[in-house]
């Protein structure tokens, strides 16, 4: 992927996840134009497990169209991403995905 920084210099960077971090109100997503479906606003559009239009690239925040804009809604939305992420990679290794449902937690309480 190639990234423009903001001194404007153009830099390739190879890897298997990229983290963008965006910074007061201003939605900077005009790089992933084409890459992944965005709305009229510039926001990337995910799911409710943070998935975007393109396979294994997820997205969670303020970037994405999500409502409410507020940073622990961002972070309960960064952790749900990243499960999902994790899950992702884990099912294309061949390995069983994480399982975070309290639900199938067994907790025996004695007193």
């Amino acid at each position: 992927m190639s990234l423009q920084s903001a001194g404007g210099k153009e830099e390739r960077i190879e890897g298997e996840a990229v983290f963008v971090e965006m910074g007061g109100y201003v939605t900077r997503s005009k790089f992933l134009e084409g890459f992944v479906e965005m709305n009229d606003e510039g926001e990337i559009i995910v799911d409710s497990l943070g998935q975007t239009s393109r396979k294994g690239v997820f997205a969670a925040g303020d970037i994405t169209q999500m409502p409410y804009k507020q940073v622990v809604i961002s972070a309960g939305q960064g952790a749900t991403a990243a499960l999902s992420a994790y899950n992702y990679l884990q099912k294309k290794r061949g390995k069983h995905a994480s399982n975070t449902d309290w639900r199938t937690v067994d907790i025996k309480v004695t007193g």
